[in-house]
């Protein structure tokens, strides 16, 4: 016998309406706080990480030891954005967390065979924690 053919039906994409909320999302509350320690652990790896036009292959001993260091703290840090953006109400709020995580952890991946081009992720998941930070900070004027 034969079997029905399969029908795919696609839905349309939900519809997207950023807008700025009335009061800060109650994940702010803990986001701040965590986002500050995670930037405080990151702070000597920040200042003497190296020259990130240099590939991980011309890397000292001494540079090699604190980039591959602070990946534990970029995968805790991801785990605790994921899980902020499944606490988010705010749907945009999510997506910026849930952005921040994916290239952060893109980032961390690549950091043992660092080249020069994968500073552009960590350059992303910078830029959306500031994103982040200003949706926490910014509510609806009165």
């Amino acid at each position: 016998a034969a079997s029905a053919p399969t029908v795919t039906v696609e839905a349309p994409a939900p519809e997207f309406k950023p807008s700025i909320p009335v009061a800060p999302d109650p994940v702010c509350a803990e986001w701040g706080p965590m986002a500050d320690s995670y930037a405080a652990e990151q702070k000597e790896w920040s200042a003497n990480g190296g020259d990130p036009n240099l590939p991980s292959s011309s890397w000292s001993t001494e540079q090699r030891a604190l980039q591959m260091g602070i990946i534990p703290v970029l995968e805790s840090q991801v785990a605790d954005l994921r899980r902020l953006a499944d606490e988010a109400q705010d749907p945009f709020l999510a997506g910026l967390l849930r952005a921040q995580a994916t290239y952060e952890d893109a980032f961390a991946t690549r950091l043992p065979i660092y080249q020069p081009s994968d500073r552009a992720l960590w350059m992303a998941a910078y830029d959306f924690s500031g994103a982040v930070r200003a949706a926490c900070k910014t509510v609806q004027p009165r």
